[in-house]
């Protein structure tokens, strides 16, 4: 195998990790904080694979208590000189400094083939270098949580901290969305720009590889991506996203999935699901029918929501604090643990929080019904 040299644009090392090698001014600290576990659905929950999914951002449940240890968390602007970025379906996002190395954690989601095995870029187009850019996006942008809550969010509070030379670099959306396309809307796209007064301020980047003579990007202490929603900061500019109250919208509802191309219920979950919604007054909202200032105004006035686990979600950044969810989860992807992102948001908003894990015994309208009771009747424990 030829020696792979800094000048070749499409090389790539083995991943470095930006911690210790890498510039770094931290940015803001979240204190290891004492918080409450989910209510508990019904007497005797099992809560292996929530506590399981825990682990995994390093927190834990605290002995003889209701409680969870979620540790200190720092998040830093990591700043690089001579480095390169990448725009191309499975690399958005991708960081690559000046001896080949791609940055591990902004490039986590990254996935293809040539990558992987070949430690080669694909063939795409090459571009000239810019000067300063801010990167905030990862390469699972396509993904409505990810694209507000990390593209958005740390593009947001970038323009606040870098120089206004900076360009703020975001996917081309007409062009990326055309081959491979987002689970969200180009008219998403743009109104979470206006709502967070990026859409002036931002470079929209075609496909290919970048080169940077400087180069930031946002990382955080512990690394699971998720654990950015644990600084208060990113909630601060969510509520300067401004939409008009909408009094037509329900304040209890269930955010349905039923036809997409994964419901995460069952044909035979959905039929114990109705007849509750019915008896609990809970009206069935399709988000992908709605535009994002609807779903912003819908979760700003909710006060009980009932949702299986999904991207969706992503929208308890807007509601209020107080505002309570039951999310219907269960195991994915093989993983043995529950996914518990929506639980950090809500810790963060002071919201309560049920959830049921599906895989752990079979749902029933009963059980369903008295978990609702349970959640609309338990103190706020905030």
């Amino acid at each position: 195998m030829s020696e792979i040299t800094p000048q070749d644009a499409f090389s790539v090392a083995n991943g470095l990790s930006a911690f210790g090698k890498i510039s770094e001014q931290k940015v803001f600290q979240t204190n290891a904080q004492i918080l409450p576990l989910p209510i508990p659905a019904y007497d005797g929950q099992s809560e292996q694979t929530f506590n399981r999914g825990l682990s995994l951002y390093h927190a834990r449940p605290v002995a003889g208590t209701r409680s969870v240890s979620i540790p200190l968390t720092r998040l830093s602007l990591f700043t690089m000189e001579n480095a390169r970025f990448v725009l191309y379906p499975g690399l958005d996002g991708m960081i690559i400094d000046s001896k080949n190395h791609p940055v591990i954690e902004p490039s986590c989601f990254c996935q293809h083939d040539l990558y992987q095995h070949n430690r080669r870029l694909p063939d795409m187009p090459e571009h000239e270098e810019q000067e300063e850019v801010f990167l905030g996006f990862d390469a699972a942008w396509r993904n409505y949580y990810h694209w507000m809550l990390y593209g958005v969010s740390k593009t947001q509070i970038a323009s606040t901290l870098l120089p206004a030379h900076t360009r703020l670099v975001v996917p081309d959306m007409p062009t990326a969305g055309a081959t491979h396309h987002p689970a969200f809307t180009p008219e998403t796209f743009e109104t979470s720009l206006r709502l967070s007064g990026l859409q002036d301020r931002v470079f929209r980047a075609p496909e290919g590889v970048h080169r940077a003579k400087k180069l930031h990007f946002f990382w955080h202490a512990p690394t699971m991506p998720e654990l950015y929603l644990n600084f208060s900061e990113p909630y601060k500019h969510f509520d300067t996203m401004t939409v008009p109250h909408r009094p037509d919208l329900p304040t209890r509802f269930y955010v349905t999935r039923e036809g997409g191309h994964n419901s995460r219920i069952s044909p035979e979950e959905q039929a114990q699901i109705e007849p509750v919604l019915e008896r609990k007054g809970f009206e069935k909202i399709f988000l992908e029918k709605m535009d994002l200032e609807t779903q912003i105004a819908l979760f700003r006035q909710a006060e009980c929501i009932l949702a299986p686990h999904g991207a969706g979600l992503a929208n308890m950044v807007f509601a209020r604090p107080g505002t309570r969810l039951l999310e219907l989860n269960r195991k994915l992807d093989g993983q043995p643990h529950l996914r518990d992102c929506f639980y950090i948001i809500t810790l963060q908003r002071k919201q309560p929080y049920m959830v049921l894990d599906l895989d752990d015994q079979p749902l029933t309208s009963e059980m369903l019904d008295n978990a609702l009771t349970r959640l609309e009747n338990a103190p706020n424990p905030f």
